[in-house]
């Protein structure tokens, strides 16, 4: 499967629409804030400049129906899956979306690394603090409307990705997507996705550095089940890495 992948201030329905013509398979909306320390933070970081989405999370679900219905009613033949990424603190925030209907994915996440985020308890700070994760695991791998997800950022300095993984493993979680950053690189780390892929049977989403057709076949050949991109769709086409 094709993943158009989250970007806070921008993957609304209304940037996301254009992409059901682009041979993608799953439309991810956000990343949204799903509690007040994380919501204060999304409207720090706006007011220093860099997009954000500063929906106030009571206000969250009936803001991703109106946004969902706005890619439908642009391409009604479009038969791909919409998936919500939302960061929080704690596992009460992301029962936030538990009634919506509307969405075939919930994808936690653990990647935001902005520090007023992190700050906050949420996005990549979770690779910290496993028992806050792993609640918030168990409680959206309950909901029964959607499938899950989870976004985790790769090579996390004092972290071990696979300690992540084993808890994972645990869970009716549907899909990891991996952001196989590594720092001191230029590209993408295609060995800890063939490893992440190695010690899990759940459905593998890869990003990272994903600007051709040749880096999509890399992350596939390196046992991603799916490559997923984000900064390379704010040109408005992805069709000649989708082929």
């Amino acid at each position: 499967m094709n993943v158009l992948g989250a970007m806070a201030g921008i993957c609304d329905g209304e940037f996301t629409k254009k992409f059901t013509n682009q041979n993608v398979d799953i439309i991810t909306l956000g990343g949204f804030s799903c509690d007040i320390p994380t919501y204060e933070a999304s409207c720090m970081i706006k007011d220093m400049g860099r997009d954000e989405f500063t929906i106030k999370p009571y206000n969250l679900s009936n803001y991703i129906t109106d946004n969902v219905k706005i890619i439908h009613d642009y391409n009604p033949n479009w038969n791909g899956k919409i998936c919500v990424n939302i960061r929080g603190s704690n596992s009460e925030g992301f029962k936030i979306l538990k009634n919506n209907t509307n969405i075939d994915i919930l994808e936690i996440n653990a990647h935001c690394r902005q520090k007023p985020i992190t700050d906050a308890g949420s996005g990549q700070n979770l690779q910290y603090n496993l028992d806050i994760l792993e609640d918030i695991i168990c409680e959206v791998s309950s909901h029964k409307n959607y499938d899950t997800s989870i976004k985790l950022r790769a090579n996390v300095e004092g972290v071990d990705i696979l300690d992540i993984i084993d808890i994972i493993n645990q869970y009716p979680v549907k899909y990891i997507h991996i952001d196989a950053m590594k720092p001191g690189i230029m590209c993408a780390d295609y060995e800890i996705i063939e490893k992440i892929s190695e010690n899990t049977d759940k459905h593998i989403i890869a990003n990272n550095s994903i600007t051709t057709y040749d880096d999509y076949l890399k992350m596939i050949n390196h046992k991603a089940h799916s490559v997923s991109v984000a900064r390379a769709a704010l040109k408005g086409d992805i069709t000649h890495i989708f082929k």
